[in-house]
């Protein structure tokens, strides 16, 4: 176990230097009020008001940028990747150093943007990852917490079932505790940084983009729909997955749309074992009795929606604009088995249900990078189920990007639509 704690890891090694890493922080996010329209910046049309679209246009508009947002429909809609109730925020990535630095840049970001929001976002509680053995993935994975200092423990099945009696453990061998994780409201987020957006002066439009008139290498304007056009300097495409259907020769192959059905179990009254910073949440590959051992499940821990549980195995394609989002009753009948097992105390009724659309690159690294028939455009997409967390500080590496700083060589390789 690392002799780190989670206090001494949240108020400490946060707060050092991370490099290379996406978006190292910069300095204090700025205040409430709205900063003076920079000469040296060119006007920027964000599209898209997810994730990464939001947060890279408020970055630009504290940089002085004049920022235009644009969403076909609005900030946190029910068709958005980030509109679901609960994200996680992880460091535990098995080999993949540069997500971990990433995602301890975000947690500083993070905790910084809910006391400027003054709203409370962010909930740690752990995050319990479960395999049948200990694996190269898992091996891995302890060396980057120990180089990076942050907290873990390593659980045999006996210890996690005496610290954890509401999960039956049925299949697993291993856990890998990331006790530093913890979960983020996604939704509610993603109004309260379009909501400083706009304080700070940014404003927002409600419209469909495409791609418009174009001069040589720059991109002049996009369309909105009929004859209506609007015009900027440079041009930032975060539609997450719309970006296939808006950039198909670029990322009409990279880009892949699936959907994902997930359901809220509620709590039972007054019994806490549910809840987040009780119950860690749970990812497992290839332990649940009787699945195939390359399924995917993970459960979120109950903040206030319920206990959220995404039972892996089963993605199909989506119409992003026209599909109702509604659960298919196989797949509650598959959460519902989940439940029994993993939860065989829990008798409580699916209270809520979600239909989310995830857009993925073949590596699920992210595309962040510079359009390649334009100097003037910008791509950043490819979230592949786990961007939500690294917003802040995406928009951070977007919006340097943007103001004509170059990429680290060291990150254009894992993020380069060359890659």
């Amino acid at each position: 176990m690392s002799t780190l704690t989670r206090r001494t890891f949240l108020g400490a090694s946060l707060t050092a230097a991370v490099a290379p890493a996406i978006g190292t922080p910069t300095g204090e996010p700025a205040g409430q009020t709205a900063p003076a329209v920079s000469q040296g910046l060119p006007d920027v049309v964000v599209v898209g008001a997810g994730a990464f679209g939001a947060w890279t246009s408020l970055a630009l508009r504290e940089r002085g940028a004049k920022v235009t947002l644009l969403d076909a429909y609005g900030p946190g809609h029910p068709r958005a990747t980030s509109s679901d109730e609960v994200r996680q925020i992880r460091f535990s990535y098995g080999d993949r150093e540069v997500y971990s630095r990433s995602a301890r840049n975000a947690m500083l970001l993070w905790q910084k943007r809910q006391e400027e929001f003054g709203r409370k976002l962010l909930f740690p509680g752990g995050r319990l990852v479960m395999r049948r053995e200990w694996n190269k993935e898992l091996e891995d994975q302890q060396a980057i917490f120990d180089r990076l200092k942050l907290p873990y423990e390593v659980l045999k099945p006996e210890e996690m079932a005496k610290r954890y009696p509401q999960v039956g453990f049925d299949g697993v061998g291993v856990g890998f505790l990331d006790a530093a994780a913890g979960l983020l409201k996604a939704r509610e987020a993603i109004i309260a940084i379009t909501e400083s957006f706009e304080r700070k002066g940014g404003a927002i439009r409600l419209a469909r983009a495409m791609p418009g008139a174009a001069n040589g290498r720059t991109m002049n304007d996009v369309v909105l729909g009929g004859s209506d056009r609007l015009s900027a300097g440079a041009f930032v495409f975060a539609c997450g997955p719309w970006l296939r259907q808006v950039l198909p020769d670029v990322l009409g192959k990279v880009i892949t749309t699936a959907r994902i059905e997930v359901a809220y179990i509620g709590s039972p009254t007054g019994d806490s074992s549910y809840r987040q910073g009780i119950l860690p949440n749970l990812s497992e590959e290839g332990t649940f009795p009787g699945a195939p051992l390359n399924e995917v499940s993970y459960t979120q821990s109950d903040i206030d929606a319920g206990l959220k549980i995404v039972r892996g195995g089963e993605r199909g394609p989506i119409d992003l604009d026209h599909d109702e989002r509604i659960v298919s009753a196989r797949q509650i009948s598959r959460i519902h088995e989940y439940v029994r097992v993993r939860f065989p105390k829990l008798k409580e009724p699916i209270v809520a249900s979600r239909v989310c659309q995830s857009d993925a690159s073949p590596d699920l690294h992210f595309v962040l990078d510079r359009h390649p028939a334009f100097d003037n455009v910008w791509i950043a997409g490819g979230g592949s189920g786990h961007g939500f967390k690294h917003g802040p500080v995406v928009g951070d590496y977007m919006a340097e990007r943007v103001s004509g700083r170059p990429a680290p060589p060291e990150l254009e390789r894992f993020f380069g639509l060359a890659r």
